[in-house]
């Protein structure tokens, strides 16, 4: 079994609902260890405190010595993974990450502290460095990344993202509760992750 560690995004509570909560129930259900923790205070992010927890709760993961460790994000929760690993700051190496729709970092002016710099190549190594397979999943229809997902991240980090055609940014107000391919996913990385 593997143990997951899941990220949520900018204003995000957990709610009832939501892809990444149906997923972490799922999972658990079938018998994988998840981490789920709520990050603090998310309507107005510190980033020092989203990397703390980010990086406490990969040590714990770790620790469990799973047969494969896998990280899910979605929209802030993947660029806190992202600065994480491109600081070299995680403590393991994830064998599969899974950054969904990851908000261009010139949206974030909000939230001090986010700041990729995604051209260096340490920095980007660093990243490529901290999975040993890494899946960027973005929509054509996101307005948190308005040049689109290849542009921003896919290009400097060496990707090819996958496109979910009318995804806009897979929130629950854009009809992502139960979400089967990421579930397919986690069971089998060439899976669909376009199955609803």
């Amino acid at each position: 079994m593997a143990t997951i560690l899941i990220g949520h995004g900018y204003t995000n509570t957990r709610p009832e609902g939501h892809w990444q909560r149906r997923t972490a129930i799922t999972l658990r259900q079938a018998g994988h260890q998840v981490q789920y923790p709520q990050f603090p205070n998310p309507a107005a992010p510190d980033v020092q405190l989203w990397q703390e927890l980010l990086i406490a709760e990969a040590s714990i993961a770790a620790e469990t010595k799973p047969d494969e460790l896998i990280f899910i994000g979605h929209s802030l929760g993947s660029v806190n993974w992202i600065l994480a690993a491109g600081r070299g700051a995680l403590p393991i190496i994830f064998d599969r990450v899974l950054l969904v729709a990851p908000a261009a970092p010139e949206l974030l002016g909000a939230i001090p502290g986010y700041d990729l710099d995604l051209g260096r190549q340490d920095f980007v190594s660093n990243v490529r460095a901290s999975a040993k397979e890494l899946v960027l999943l973005g929509s054509d229809s996101d307005p948190w990344s308005p040049r689109g997902i290849q542009a921003t991240f896919g290009d400097a980090l060496g990707i090819e993202a996958r496109i979910f055609e009318g995804a806009k940014h897979f929130s629950k107000d854009d009809g992502f509760g139960p979400w089967q391919g990421v579930l397919d996913w986690v069971a089998d990385s060439g899976a669909d992750l376009t199955l609803r």
